[in-house]
């Protein structure tokens, strides 16, 4: 089906607000998560030392439920700015509970994870094929908050490079990323490439993997490449092969 310029257009918004808000949060307050954004009604948006144990209390769920409602892989890390479903899906069913394991016993250790700024996130279950985007060294590694990609020293004038075919969503200027191209990939998976000197596509236009998408620019800078699922950003190093 053909997709409707509406649609398009709300996709595009929609990637545009979330690396906006990313890079707002890291300039105004060096910690670069959504944690100050109001949570939509039934919903609950993680704050800095929460656990899952306290969130559930708080809101009378238990671990459990909250785990099983989100469909988190585990209970064992949650992240500032996180939403959670604090509210049951149509069909699901409760348990009374004030906090405490399903049936409102006390709670393992396992089951209340703390807040991690600083560790990787996992690659979803569904995963996509990258190859590197530009030739050059790994500066900085993925790390959040203060890194959620890869800062890659790419040699000046250089060509940038699509990980994987798809659609070029955004090209332009962006506060916190410069000039980026951010390609869609397929409905989960967005790939994002900032600090070009030049972008060599035009928004719209169909990529193929491999194909140039920028160029760096003639000074000394590094290309910063993220990879997003589901609009969160994930760990490109766990995506891409490895360099001999």
């Amino acid at each position: 089906m053909k997709q409707s310029n509406h649609d398009k257009t709300t996709a595009r918004r929609r990637a545009l607000g979330l690396l906006a808000a990313a890079a707002a949060a890291c300039l105004a307050a060096g910690c670069g998560t959504l944690a100050s954004e109001p949570a939509p009604d039934g919903y609950y948006r993680v704050q800095s030392g929460d656990t899952l144990y306290t969130v559930a209390r708080r809101h009378k769920r238990s671990v459990r439920e909250l785990t099983r409602w989100n469909q988190l892989p585990s209970a064992d890390r949650i992240e500032v700015g996180q939403l959670l479903r604090i509210r049951p899906p149509a069909g699901a069913g409760t348990s009374a509970s004030t906090g405490g394991g399903a049936g409102g016993g006390p709670v393992a250790v396992g089951d209340t994870p703390r807040v991690d700024n600083s560790a990787p996130s996992r690659a979803p279950a569904t995963s996509i094929r990258l190859q590197w985007p530009a030739d050059g060294r790994v500066t900085a590694g993925y790390g959040p908050p203060a890194s959620k990609g890869l800062r890659i020293n790419a040699a000046p004038g250089s060509a940038v490079r699509a990980a994987a075919g798809g659609k070029a969503i955004h090209v332009g200027n962006l506060r916190g990323y410069g000039m980026l191209v951010i390609i869609k990939h397929d409905d989960n998976w967005l790939t994002v490439y900032g600090n070009l000197d030049k972008p060599s596509v035009s928004e719209g236009a169909q990529v193929s993997g491999g194909q140039e998408v920028g160029r760096m620019g003639t000074a000394d800078s590094e290309l910063h490449f993220e990879v997003r699922s589901n609009g969160k950003p994930v760990d490109p190093a766990g995506l891409l092969p490895a360099r001999g």
